[in-house]
């Protein structure tokens, strides 16, 4: 069975995605912060993470390098407000095993389908 971990400080947010992954099948768990994130990894590891890019304490940037400590290197789908250029896309998905992007607010629909198509 596919692991996702979601990773997002939005109490709400975090458990309505954990509930439809869980429908689709997949094995969830869940973090609140990249801290708790970096902390559930060894004992979680996941095929896929979803990473919510604004949150308190550490910055993406700071949970991606330590990633590349760990020996579990999941698929990370990052979840953000903003809208990037296609230079800032080229950019992220650059950064270490970063493979998608998905903008807030989003269709649930898109989101799973995004899903499907990075664990299949």
């Amino acid at each position: 069975m596919t692991k996702i971990m979601v990773v997002d400080d939005e109490n709400d947010l975090r458990e309505m995605l954990g509930l439809m992954l869980k429908k689709e099948g997949y094995e969830i768990g869940m973090a609140i912060n990249g801290a708790d994130f970096l902390d559930r990894l060894d004992d979680f590891q996941p095929d896929l993470v979803t990473l919510d890019v604004m949150m308190p304490g550490l910055t993406t940037r700071e949970i991606l390098e330590r990633l590349k400590e760990k020996d579990c290197k999941p698929k990370i789908i990052l979840l953000t407000v903003v809208r990037f250029s296609e230079e800032e896309k080229e950019k992220i998905l650059e950064m270490s095993t970063v493979i998608d992007y998905i903008t807030k607010p989003f269709d649930f629909e898109d989101f799973i389908q995004t899903i499907k198509k990075h664990v299949s």
